[in-house]
C-alpha cells in the first residue's frame, strides 16, 4: 500500500534532498512537500498522511505549533511525526507535549534519515492494526466503543444514544454532553456520516438505500434509519 509522507520544509535544497532520500529507499512512499505550515495543514485535511516530517523553523509559524494542530485532528492523534532542526533543544519538550517520534539534527546523513523514517513508518503500521475506538467520557468514567461495531448514533437534544453490537446483541447506551458534530470529530474523517439532523450512521454497515421512502438499512440493524433531505448528498458520496 502506498504510504503518504507530508514534508514541511521551507528551504528548497533541503526539501529536494529529503525527497531524493525518500525516492531512493522507499518505493511505496509518496512525498508531498510544502514550504509553509498553512499549506501543509490544508493538504492534511483533504488527504491522508502516514508520516509527517516537519522543519522547526517555518516562515509562517514554528513546526512545533504545526505539530500541535496536527495532533488536534482526530485522524492524526497517533501518526508519527519527525522534526528536522539545526538546534536540538525545543524538540525535547515536543517529545513530552506533542508525542513527537524522533528528530533529525541538520545536516543529517542519508543513513540517519533512512533509519528514522523506516522506524517511524513501521510504528505507523503497528498503530494501524489497533482497533479504532470512539472514546466517550461520562463523569468519572471513560467508555470506548470499537467503531466497527457502532451501528448508528441518535441525538435527542442534550443526550444521545449509541447503538452498537456486543456479543451478537444490539446495545443502546445513553450518553450526555455530546453533539453529533462532536461525535464526528472524535470518530475521524469518514468513519461516521450524518444522514439526518438527528442521526449518524456507520457507512461500513450501509446495505440498502430506499430513495422513495428516504430510509436506510444497515447490516445487523433491525430498524430503518431516516434520511434528511439536507443530508442526502452525504449518502450519495458513500455510494
Amino acid at each position: 500500500m502506498l504510504k503518504q509522507i507530508l514534508l514541511v520544509e521551507d528551504e528548497e535544497p533541503a526539501s529536494k534532498l529529503i525527497k531524493q532520500y525518500v525516492d531512493k529507499f522507499c518505493a511505496n512512499c509518496q512525498c508531498a512537500a510544502f514550504p509553509s505550515a498553512t499549506q501543509a495543514l490544508a493538504w492534511a485535511r483533504r488527504n491522508r498522511a502516514d508520516l509527517f516530517i516537519l522543519d522547526i523553523q517555518l516562515p509562517d509559524y514554528r513546526g512545533t505549533e504545526l505539530a500541535r494542530q496536527i495532533r488536534a485532528m482526530p485522524d492524526y492523534r497517533f501518526t508519527p511525526i519527525l522534526f528536522t532542526t539545526e538546534l536540538a533543544g525545543e524538540e525535547l519538550s515536543a517529545y513530552r507535549e506533542i508525542k513527537c517520534y524522533d528528530f533529525l539534527v541538520k545536516p543529517f546523513t542519508e543513513e540517519q534519515f533512512r533509519t528514522a523514517v523506516t522506524s517511524a513508518l513501521e510504528l505507523g503500521r503497528r498503530m494501524e492494526k489497533r482497533p479504532v475506538v470512539l472514546r466517550v467520557e461520562q463523569r468519572q468514567f471513560v467508555f470506548e466503543y470499537d467503531l466497527k461495531n457502532i451501528l448508528y448514533i441518535e441525538s435527542f437534544g442534550k443526550r444521545a444514544v449509541i447503538h452498537s453490537l456486543a456479543t451478537g446483541r444490539v446495545l443502546a447506551d445513553q450518553v450526555s454532553g455530546y453533539s453529533l458534530t462532536r461525535f464526528l470529530e472524535l470518530a475521524g474523517s469518514g468513519r461516521l456520516i450524518q444522514c439526518h439532523k438527528s442521526y449518524l450512521i456507520n457507512p461500513a454497515r450501509l446495505e440498502k438505500v430506499d430513495k422513495q421512502q428516504r430510509l436506510l438499512r444497515l447490516r445487523d440493524c433491525p430498524d430503518p434509519i431516516p434520511i434528511g433531505e439536507k443530508y442526502q448528498v452525504n449518502i450519495m458520496e458513500v455510494l
